[in-house]
């Protein structure tokens, strides 16, 4: 790993969190900034996606052929692993594009608030705010990705020591975290092995899943920090140093000797106003930009990723209430309700904070500015009109009302899955 120096974000501990975990599926390219991957590391992250679709296909060939001998929980788990399975192998093909590279590129050598702290004490504080937030965040990410992982693996496991070791059950058959077969190979006869492999694929779906989406987030907390201080450079516009005196008899041509005062701009000053609102529409400019980016790039991700909640959460929420499942399915629960909830509520942050920037807008100082500079303030306003949002595909916007409408179908869907089960 390259030594990096003060002040490059790689050097942040939650960039060193994400490359320690991220690196070897290929979620953080970590070649791109110039560290050197071993022939292994690379091999692997080529073969991702077509590796996790000869899982898939193990996973229908079982399905296909032990359809009339599961029961109704054992085919949801099926269902569950076999939709997961196409996520990830989708998924996997992201770490593979330029545009990819590019934005993430971008994203550490252009917009981190990094590059910006020196620029006033607002923007430091911006930036030690958002980096706190995204090491806590990073952390938790971790943790419960890790815990999902552990408990996903570790009841068959217990299962079958109990089982086979301790109580000896006759006729007991083993159980696996995940279950898939193909022509000529039984995981049954290669149980060690089998059960190794599936703790490396459980690796690979909880960074394709939760590790792609961190990175998403990160991103998003960065641009929300950039609009704070937007907002902040509109709503404390420099105001002018001077007030000048106006005869009301000159401009209304009439006899008399009454006075008004009336901040204004003069014109050494209306050359710095041009140059502040220059650097706020470049501002606004980079932001929308990027963001624009990062929907192109992530829009057919989160249209999958809403289409796969859609299907899976109420699946993971009947098998949570067989007994005492809730131990195995319970954390991989909590992780993909966690990553809709989470995913909708920051979008919808970034979304509520741009569209503040209109109001922030008002605040400047138009009216003391010459006629140039308030063509320049209203131009800059009607930009700003627009929201700032992601959309899945173009389509939906990712955001708490769709959120909702996927959580009140996964309940509706939960209940007669219920009824069905009974």
């Amino acid at each position: 790993m390259l030594f990096k120096r003060e002040g490059d974000p790689l050097a942040l501990n939650y960039f060193k969190i994400i490359r320690i975990f991220m690196v070897a599926p290929g979620a953080w390219p970590a070649d791109v900034f110039g560290e050197k991957l071993s022939l292994l590391v690379r091999v692997h992250r080529a073969l991702m996606p077509y590796h996790t679709s000869v899982v898939v296909i193990g996973e229908l060939y079982y399905l296909y052929i032990h359809k009339e001998e599961l029961d109704f929980l054992n085919m949801g788990h099926m269902i569950i692993f076999t939709f997961l399975g196409v996520l990830i192998a989708i998924r996997s093909i992201l770490p593979q594009l330029r545009k990819y590279h590019l934005l993430l590129t971008k994203f550490v050598k252009v917009m981190h608030l990094m590059h910006f702290k020196n620029k006033g004490p607002y923007y430091k504080q911006i930036n030690e705010t958002v980096d706190k937030i995204s090491y806590y965040y990073t952390i938790f990410a971790a943790i419960v990705v890790a815990t999902a992982m552990i408990n996903f693996n570790i009841v068959p496991l217990f299962n079958n020591v109990t089982n086979v070791l301790i109580y000896k059950t006759e006729n007991y058959t083993l159980e696996f975290a995940l279950y898939y077969k193909y022509p000529g190979f039984d995981p049954l006869d290669y149980f060690t092995s089998t059960t190794i492999y599936n703790v490396y694929l459980s690796y690979n779906c909880g960074i394709m899943v939760s590790g792609i989406d961190l990175i998403l987030f990160l991103i998003i907390f960065q641009i929300i920090g950039h609009v704070y201080i937007l907002r902040y450079n509109l709503e404390n516009f420099p105001s002018p140093k001077i007030k000048v005196v106006f005869k009301l008899e000159e401009i209304l041509k009439y006899k008399g000797n009454e006075d008004i005062s009336s901040e204004m701009f003069d014109a050494e000053e209306n050359k710095e106003v041009r140059l502040k609102l220059a650097e706020c529409i470049e501002h606004h400019k980079l932001i929308i930009g990027f963001t624009d980016e990062l929907s192109e790039l992530f829009g057919p991700i989160l249209a999958i990723n809403y289409f796969f909640h859609l299907v899976c959460c109420s699946l993971l929420l009947l098998e949570c209430s067989e007994g005492g499942a809730w131990i195995r399915y319970g954390p991989l629960t909590v992780v993909i309700y966690g990553q809709l909830i989470q995913m909708s509520v920051i979008f919808e942050m970034l979304g509520s904070e741009t569209e503040k920037l209109p109001d922030s807008a008002y605040f400047l100082p138009w009216e003391c500015m010459d006629t140039s500079n308030r063509r320049t303030a209203c131009i800059m306003l009607h930009k700003m009109q627009y929201k700032i949002s992601l959309k899945a595909l173009g389509l939906a916007a990712v955001g708490v009302s769709t959120m909702t409408g996927i959580l009140k179908t996964t309940f509706s869907y939960y209940a007669f899955l219920q009824t069905m089960g009974d």
